[in-house]
């Protein structure tokens, strides 16, 4: 397998942990927050269009703008926290506290991606 082979199937692993792990956690934030409108189902589809809309705008402001990088990480959280909010269809306090839960999710994801590559590569 070659390495951009290897990077393409990290980035779709990387992916579906991301949604799966911070579908879960969204849910629970918006238990523990008494969100209104909670359910495992608001809070998947909240986190398929998150992950989507967060990678697709860090894609295309690292490509158009000089220190897009940046931009498009700001870009992609501030997205996050507007769909998340549109989704469960709450206030601004208990959306940060959901959107807390799905950093959360995304961070532990990548980190699961890290280990389970890295360790199929070193055998």
């Amino acid at each position: 397998m070659s390495l951009f082979a290897g990077f393409g199937i990290d980035i779709i692993f990387i992916f579906v942990f991301m949604v799966i792990i911070s579908g879960l956690l969204m849910w629970m934030a918006s238990k523990i927050s008494r969100v209104e409108k909670a359910s495992f189902t608001r809070a998947f589809t909240a986190s398929i269009a998150s992950s989507f809309v967060s990678a697709l705008a860090s894609v295309i402001f690292t490509i158009v703008v000089a220190r897009g990088m940046y931009l498009g990480f700001v870009v992609g959280l501030l997205l996050s926290i507007i769909i998340i909010k549109l989704s469960f269809r709450t206030n601004f306090g208990k959306t940060l506290l959901v959107w807390i839960f799905d950093i959360f999710g995304a961070v532990l994801a990548i980190a699961l991606t890290i280990i389970i590559t890295t360790r199929a590569f070193l055998r």
